[in-house]
């Protein structure tokens, strides 16, 4: 294998678990380099961030670091991506306030517990799902959902951060209210506080379209930090994160409140679904650029044990960044040992140098955090959609508006009830068509993309572009009758041509012995055509008489002369 691919598949139990066990004892010494540089710049990402996310979360800026030390090293361990980096992101931070935040109303001191237990049970949700290899699940939310989705909690994100970044009271409520409280409360904004956050996000954006190879957030947190330390901004209303406590995250078993743990069971579910889809979008984009293989089951176990080991330590929820695994990439980051030279560098920090950062305005925490969000409004792909599918962009839209109109939480539940919804459709009302003879030849096409095609007298020739099951079997049924009342000549045949339909299930096959019975009442003969022979199997179990003497797999052509020589 190349030396820039993942190294090869180990063996057994304990290489299928811990993928590490596949990849270190093959490490290849002149990726050292590459990995320690990748890994200290991540680092470098990841410090500022986590703080910043941490603050979007509504907990201690430690809380964001803790779930970063810990999220990274577990990766190392169990993850299958060589560039996706795990730990806090925005969207995870968001729900995460505004799920838990709804379950803590009357205690708020037990919230950082409550989060805490949280992060647990996502975790085990991912273990769970992991056992029983549901890895198939992020399948069912489409990527114009998931877009549309981005660019909606890119909006609410920003709109959280609005109060901070001007200095104003508080606000909170849904996308819309949130703006009108700012709008509503200019007067109130505290200069220094909006002049510092100006100016950080003026640095962050030029440094992201000038210098990307730079930490130029960590460079934006330093600068503000003494910024504040050697000036009176703190006395003129700039507000501070404060003291940061030193040393490694505490382990233990977050203890929920009495009578909070079912009202945080739905909460779990959809950070869960939500860390899950982040993270396979990541790990899918960056194994498609290096042409590496994809194991989900296998992200749903790193998934849950990075979530798990986030909860011991007192931190949030945790998925894979695509800023971040980006950044990875774009340094050269050769394996996941680029997560484990993060890691020991965040150890550092908090380890010596946390006093650092006790005098960094919340302000640039916000600007961070803006800035940060900014890349998950993608304008061109969305036009893409609108442009290739109307019907899919107005699905996908009703993600983006359920965040901006309900909040993260319902925006979570709304996007995943609309994909499946779209899923469902789409296998209830299939592609069909009705078909005629190509000139001069014996095959058969659509109808309606082919008008040039020629109808046989008498004949209708019918086709469904999608496996059959209970779901459209009464909507192919019923477009069948209807196909057959309104042509123009009585009709002598229906020849359903089961090429496209490679499987049918019980019900559906029953509808076809039914509908051939009832077309048999109107003195019309019903055949099938090229059926595969799992298709043929199920026909012949139901012991439906109608099917006996038919030629099942025969061609439509075949099927239309033989029918003409008996009749």
């Amino acid at each position: 294998m190349e030396s820039d691919s993942q190294p090869g598949d180990g063996d057994g139990i304990v290489g299928s678990v811990l993928p590490v066990s596949n990849w270190l004892p093959r490490y290849d010494r002149s990726w050292l380099p590459a990995d320690a540089l990748a890994g200290i710049t991540v680092g470098a990402a990841v410090l500022p961030e986590g703080m910043a996310y941490a603050s979007l979360a509504g907990l201690p800026p430690e809380t964001g670091l803790y779930a970063s030390l810990l999220a990274l090293l577990v990766y190392v361990f169990v993850g299958t991506s060589r560039q996706v980096v795990y730990g806090p992101t925005s969207a995870l931070a968001v729900l995460v306030a505004s799920g838990v935040g709804s379950v803590a109303v009357g205690s708020p001191a037990n919230y950082a517990a409550l989060v805490a237990v949280t992060t647990m049970l996502v975790g085990l949700v991912s273990i769970v799902a992991w056992l029983f290899r549901l890895g198939f699940v992020v399948n069912f939310i489409s990527e114009s959902v998931l877009t549309s989705f981005s660019a909606g909690a890119a909006l609410y994100i920003t709109a959280t951060q609005l109060d901070k970044l001007f200095g104003i009271p508080r606000a909170s409520g849904t996308f819309f209210e949130r703006l009108g409280f700012v709008v509503t409360h200019l007067g109130a904004t505290n200069l220094p506080t909006l002049a510092v956050g100006v100016g950080a996000l003026a640095l962050l954006v030029l440094g992201e379209r000038y210098s990307r190879r730079l930490p130029m957030a960590l460079i934006v947190v330093l600068l503000a930090t003494g910024l504040v330390a050697v000036t009176d901004l703190q006395r003129r209303g700039v507000e501070i994160v404060g003291r940061i406590p030193s040393g490694l995250p505490p382990l233990s078993i977050p203890t929920p409140p009495t009578g909070t743990l079912s009202d945080l069971v739905p909460v779990a579910f959809a950070l869960f679904l939500l860390s899950y889809v982040e993270g396979m979008s990541a790990v899918e984009t960056f194994a498609r650029r290096h042409d590496d293989s994809v194991d989900a089951n296998q992200e749903l176990l790193a998934d849950g044990l990075t979530n798990l080991a986030a909860g011991l330590g007192h931190g949030f929820v945790v998925g894979g960044s695509m800023s971040r695994s980006a950044l990875n990439d774009e340094m050269g980051g050769k394996t996941q040992l680029a997560s484990g030279v993060a890691a020991a560098a965040l150890a550092l920090v908090l380890v010596f140098l946390t006093d650092l950062f006790t005098t960094l305005p919340e302000t640039v925490l916000a600007a961070v955090v803006i800035v940060a969000v900014a890349g998950l409004v993608d304008v061109p792909e969305l036009r893409r959609i609108y442009r290739i599918d109307k019907l899919e962009f107005g699905t996908a839209a009703s993600a983006f508006f359920g965040v901006l109109l309900f909040g993260m939480l319902d925006g979570v539940f709304i996007g995943v009830f609309v994909s499946l919804l779209v899923v469902v459709g789409r296998a209830t009302y299939p592609y069909t068509a009705t078909l005629g003879r190509v000139p001069d030849s014996d095959e058969f096409s659509d109808l309606s993309r082919h008008p040039e095609n020629e109808r046989v007298p008498g004949i209708l020739v019918y086709r469904v572009d999608a496996e059959l099951f209970f779901a459209n079997a009464p909507t192919i049924r019923a477009e069948i009758v209807d196909a057959v009342d309104r042509r123009d000549s009585p009709v002598s045949l229906v020849v359903f041509d089961m090429r496209s339909s490679p499987t049918i299930d019980l019900t559906a096959a029953d509808m076809l012995a039914s509908l051939a019975e009832d077309l048999d009442e109107r003195d019309i003969d019903f055949r099938l055509a090229e059926a595969d022979g799992a298709v043929r199997d199920v026909l012949a179990a139901t012991g439906a008489g109608v099917f006996d003497d038919m030629p099942l797999n025969e061609r439509v052509v075949t099927v239309i002369d033989e029918w003409k020589r008996n009749h």
